[in-house]
């Protein structure tokens, strides 16, 4: 299925570029002008963008970028700092196992493959980075939930022991996963190894486990205190 792509944010991106590389502001009749949107629209499109400060507008009327973009720029440099450092530990993750090595972060109730690294097995468990899962399923999600403080029996023994493992949560799989946090204690995420349950089998899981414990002390020692 084709994928719908919005007329509407589309403009309002033609906007946004029109500030790469610039230091000056531009008026709404300008900006009109190089997009080719009309008048009416671009008002109503900056006045949005300015509301939620991607722009921001002078006492001359003219717009420049907001706060909100640097906010993103800080995220994403954050994430490819991020990727920079977890990126090389997944790949030793997923040689030395023989399985997919995964990161994920919470958002709200939901858990994000962030970074992964697939097997090399023809067949394997397979998760797409960027892919949003509900928090309260899978390894992770318990892994994530108890380091947050969730009350439980479960969620206290994976306090107590710091990793969680399970077969079949997903069907015919085996994961096994620790949190990951600063040197200061601070969570920045999980780590996973997931594979088929009838290879990834309960030897196999131990040696991961192991990996997995001093890849995140490892990662403990790299991240930043504020990450």
């Amino acid at each position: 299925m084709a994928s719908r792509i919005s007329g509407t944010v589309t403009k309002a991106l033609d906007i946004l570029d029109l500030f790469l590389g610039r230091e000056d502001g531009l008026s709404v009749t300008q900006i009109s002008a190089a997009t080719g949107i009309n008048m009416s629209t671009v008002v109503r499109l900056c006045a949005t963008l300015d509301g939620r400060g991607y722009l921001r507008r002078d006492s001359a009327g003219l717009y420049f970028i907001g706060s909100q973009v640097e906010q993103l720029a800080q995220v994403l440099r954050t994430q490819f700092s991020l990727a920079a450092t977890i990126r090389p530990l997944l790949k030793q993750l997923r040689d030395e196992t023989g399985e997919s090595a995964s990161f994920y972060i919470r958002e709200g109730g939901m858990r994000v493959c962030l970074f992964r690294e697939d097997s090399k097995h023809a067949i394997r468990h397979v998760v797409e980075e960027g892919a949003r899962l509900p928090l309260r399923e899978g390894v992770v999600g318990n892994v994530l939930l108890a380091q947050a403080g969730s009350k439980g029996a479960v969620y206290d023994k994976i306090r107590k022991d710091g990793f969680y493992a399970a077969v079949g949560r997903d069907p015919f799989t085996a994961s096994v996963a620790v949190p990951v946090t600063t040197k200061s204690g601070t969570l920045v995420g999980a780590m996973v190894v997931s594979g088929l349950a009838d290879r990834f089998g309960d030897k196999k899981r131990k040696t991961a486990l192991k990996r997995l414990t001093e890849t995140r002390a490892t990662l403990a020692n790299l991240l930043p205190a504020a990450a």
